[in-house]
């Protein structure tokens, strides 16, 4: 339940002074990510100030427009602060126009890549209907055609009976979710690609027969790094808001809040909140993956626990939480939104170091940060609203000024626990994620440009 107790006088003032210091961080790093020998120049010579820890030597550019890690999500900075600042448009223009540049003819279509990606970045840093019409009906003919593509493969694949879906095909990065999430923010143009997508996500819900056993159809057959893995000899059921079943929760949630409704969403929303709930850890955490052995025996805690190693955006208790909490706030469901709200609550009073990667968006404080801000928000809980300041001076803290982009990544990637560079100006893994988290805290409002609708947040 909320806690509606009022803060004290010094814990007032105390998040006044984190505010402050959140805003002039988001203040440097904005100047320093719009410095044409830095950030612009660098892509268009082919050159990465960001180092790999273990080499030193300059790291090859990410391959055209991304939100992750290039332009396209760097503009989404310039966007947000351009509603208080409009002089940064010219910078979000000039981020948006190097995202283009590179695009070429890449295949491409996930949100957090290509051409998605771009118009994404477009239709969010734009003030006016008709900005950057052109490039964006170009843009959507090209998102729509390759998600038709993946939509046949797709429904061909269930029609023939053949069980296992990759997470790239129906996940909230790579997949028909984060393709599903930019058309939802669309909202006009063609709208059986929305419904589609819907469709589509409603049919994986249904179960599929594997190894003798039924499993949901979001049942993935390899491990979560996309290859064989020992450890999941018979696949995995993934939890996460980036590659999980907790993207298309999070859509289908959205979409119906929004009156965009197919056959069957409701329901297929019940089931899967069934899912998420039924296989929550004691304590009142999720794990990141349940392996298929698992699952089946009804036990996700005797080889998941194992591997709740992380609290993020990307996986664990934080990203599932939102996801479930959109899902009761579109069906009206309270109980769906108090576990929500008392499960990000618990993981965030029990964190312990080792459980956040680092400052990021993806699996890091940012992005614990701007989840806890959306659901205090919404929830009115002034018990989580009073971990936004220690969750901002986590940030602040670690802020190092003679960094390149004030923060440094020295942890390997999640996944492939291979080393990533350490200086990183992106969205989703860098300076200007974090830096739009710090911007939602320091102003106290909600962003004015849906920017974290990338992350399923809203």
């Amino acid at each position: 339940m909320a806690d509606n107790a009022p803060p004290d006088g010094d814990a007032v003032a105390g998040d006044a002074v984190t505010r402050g210091r959140a805003q002039r961080i988001v203040a440097e790093l904005a100047e320093r990510l719009n410095r044409q020998d830095q950030t612009v120049v660098t892509a268009t010579t082919g050159v990465d100030t960001a180092k790999s820890p273990s080499t030193g030597t300059p790291q090859p550019p990410v391959s055209g427009p991304t939100l992750a890690a290039g332009h396209s999500g760097v503009a989404l900075l310039y966007g947000e602060l351009s509603h208080a600042a409009p002089a940064l448009r010219i910078t979000a223009h000039a981020h948006l126009a190097t995202a283009l540049s590179t695009l070429g003819s890449q295949p491409g279509v996930g949100l957090y890549d290509g051409a998605t990606s771009l118009a994404f970045a477009a239709r969010v840093t734009r003030h006016r209907p008709q900005d950057y019409a052109t490039i964006l009906n170009q843009l959507d003919e090209r998102i729509t055609a390759g998600l038709r593509t993946i939509l046949d493969a797709e429904s061909a694949r269930l029609d023939a009976g053949h069980a296992g879906v990759a997470m790239r095909t129906y996940d909230t990065i790579s997949g028909v979710t984060g393709i599903g999430r930019y058309l939802l923010l669309r909202g006009d143009g063609d709208p059986e690609a929305l419904t589609e997508s819907l469709s589509y996500l409603v049919r994986l819900v249904r179960p599929v027969r594997a190894h003798g056993f039924d499993v949901p159809g979001w049942w993935v057959p390899t491990g979560p790094s996309l290859q064989p893995d020992i450890r999941f000899p018979r696949g995995h059921l993934n939890l996460g808001a980036a590659h999980g079943i907790c993207g298309p929760l999070a859509l289908l949630s959205l979409a119906h809040e929004s009156g965009v409704r197919v056959p069957g969403q409701s329901e297929a929303i019940h089931v899967m909140v069934e899912h998420v709930l039924s296989l929550r850890l004691d304590g009142g955490r999720w794990p990141r993956v349940v392996g298929f052995d698992d699952f089946v025996a009804g036990s996700p805690g005797t080889d998941s626990e194992a591997r709740l190693t992380a609290a993020g955006w990307c996986y664990g208790t934080p990203g599932v939480a939102r996801a479930l909490y959109l899902a009761g706030r579109a069906l009206d469901q309270p109980e769906w939104r108090d576990t929500a709200t008392q499960s990000l609550t618990g993981t965030l009073l029990s964190l312990t170091p080792h459980q956040v990667g680092n400052g990021s968006l993806c699996h890091g404080w940012a992005g614990l940060l701007q989840i806890a801000w959306r659901m205090a928000d919404d929830s009115a809980d002034a018990g989580l609203a009073r971990l936004l300041p220690g969750l901002a001076r986590r940030l602040i803290d670690a802020y190092d000024p003679g960094l390149p982009y004030g923060f440094s990544h020295d942890r390997p990637a999640l996944m492939t626990g291979q080393p990533v560079p350490p200086h990183r100006p992106g969205f989703l893994e860098g300076a200007a994620g974090i830096a739009l988290a710090l911007h939602t805290y320091a102003t106290g409002r909600n962003p004015s440009s849906p920017w974290d609708a990338a992350l399923m947040l809203d």
